[in-house]
């Protein structure tokens, strides 16, 4: 009885122990999980990035306005620069003055007086021109040939012929100069400025040639037995300049009004009378062949 009593006394004792041991070891277990989710915390924690805070001294750039656009250029919107190719017309009147000078001397000769003749020849032009231009802004400088056929013509007679006594020849003798321009070309560079994007102003000069005819006589016949004729036909250099002004009327086409003057120089022939008589000549200067000329033109840009 005894032994069974101090067995089951055993037995409770164990039974505390392991209960003991059981709930102190759980109680141990929850305090080692606190502690790591507080660790996990704190390492979460630093290792997320702190908040920055604003910047005062940054532009609010939704409260800055747009700079301006810069203004466009002059000539904006239409431009001067390439090749072109036109036609034009035109109107030209000029002089030829032409000086009748008897040789050896004028009283030597007796039957002529010196004196000036001018047929002043006018005509219509017209023709064409090819040419180049380059804008730089509102400037505009380019290059021009152009080319025209010439009806330019005039003729002065005098009758009868005045003696150097300042008394007639007898008779229906008379004294007739003549100018015909059969062509006219020019090479010329050109500098302008658009005024507006489409009106072109501009000024030229350079270099011009052209086909020119002079012909004079004078004719003692029928009373007199001779007459004095001379006879020019030749191709004449001298020099052009004018302006005009051009205006575009879309990006291909434009037309323009143009003025300009040349000069052709001087030419002179001596010639002995038909049939001859010694020692009598006359000699006939045609002065600077010059003209103005006014023209209208269109042109179609590449």
């Amino acid at each position: 009885m005894k032994i069974a009593l101090g067995m089951r006394s055993v037995s409770r004792r164990l039974v505390f122990v392991a209960l003991t041991l059981t709930v102190s070891m759980a109680y141990a277990q929850q305090q080692s999980g606190q502690q790591s989710n507080v660790r996990e915390e704190v390492l979460v924690a630093s290792a997320a990035p702190a908040p920055v805070p604003p910047d005062a001294s940054a532009p609010a750039l939704a409260n800055v306005a747009p700079a301006p656009a810069p203004p466009p250029p002059p000539s904006s919107g239409y431009s001067w620069t390439g090749f072109y190719v036109g036609l034009n017309i035109g109107h030209g009147s000029g002089s030829d003055d032409t000086f009748v000078n008897p040789l050896p001397t004028a009283t030597q000769f007796v039957n002529l007086a010196p004196q000036t003749l001018s047929p002043d020849p006018s005509g219509i032009l017209g023709g064409g021109q090819v040419g180049f231009n380059l804008q730089h802004g509102r400037f505009v400088f380019g290059v021009e040939f152009d080319m025209q056929a010439s009806g330019m013509d005039g003729t002065k007679v005098v009758t009868p012929i005045i003696q150097n006594n300042g008394t007639p020849f007898p008779g229906a003798g008379f004294i007739s100069v003549h100018s015909d321009t059969n062509w006219v070309a020019s090479f010329r560079p050109r500098l302008g400025v658009a005024v507006v994007p489409r009106l072109l102003v501009y000024g030229t000069g350079g270099v011009a040639f052209a086909s020119v005819s002079e012909f004079a006589i004078t004719d003692f016949r029928p009373v007199g037995t001779t007459r004095y004729p001379a006879f020019i036909d030749e191709t004449k250099t001298g020099w052009i300049a004018g302006g005009g002004a051009e205006l575009g009327l879309s990006r291909r086409w434009s037309v323009r009004g143009e003025f300009l003057h040349y000069n052709l120089g001087s030419d002179s022939r001596t010639v002995n009378a038909i049939p001859l008589l010694p020692p009598f000549q006359v000699a006939y200067t045609f002065g600077d062949t010059t003209a103005n000329t006014f023209n209208f033109g269109v042109n179609f840009r590449f």
